[in-house]
């Protein structure tokens, strides 16, 4: 597969959803890993910031600050792990979802552009070999140079 077309790929498909929520949060004080964060856990409930950060491959500090802001609007809530007294589980709050839900509704109408000339196999198709290139990013070993 040659990567010029893969990475142009994903560089441009990234950029636009960039731009989609740059849109979307102009009239807010939330930014894009605001909306990461949000989007994560409201998929994956219950997380802590490790997993946060383990998914986004932000530092530790950036969640961290994020979280605080989500907190203080109150999109998300942290409460103590009752299995690890030093980690805390981050629950969205329904102001939370309610974000969520219409952001996604923003990306569902550019989806629909950026999809419209394939059909539904194909879609299906294509969702089923994303699924599996995205398994193996865990096993990509990162050589130390």
């Amino acid at each position: 597969m040659d990567d010029y077309n893969l990475i142009g790929f994903a560089v441009r498909f990234i950029m636009q959803k960039k731009r989609i929520i740059r849109r979307y949060l102009k009239d807010t004080d939330l930014n894009l890993v605001d909306c990461m964060v949000m989007m994560i856990t409201n998929r994956h409930p219950n997380c802590n910031q490790e997993k946060i950060g383990e998914i986004t491959l932000f530092d530790g500090a950036i969640i961290a600050r994020s979280l605080k802001k989500l907190e203080q609007m109150e999109f998300v809530i942290r409460q103590v792990d009752p299995n690890n007294r030093r980690k805390k589980i981050v629950q969205i709050t329904s102001a939370g979802e309610e974000f969520v839900k219409r952001l996604r509704a923003d990306f569902k109408d550019a989806n629909n552009e950026i999809y419209s000339n394939l059909t539904g196999e194909e879609l299906d198709q294509l969702e089923k070999i994303l699924t599996k290139v995205y398994a193996n990013f865990d096993n990509i070993k990162i050589p130390n140079k």
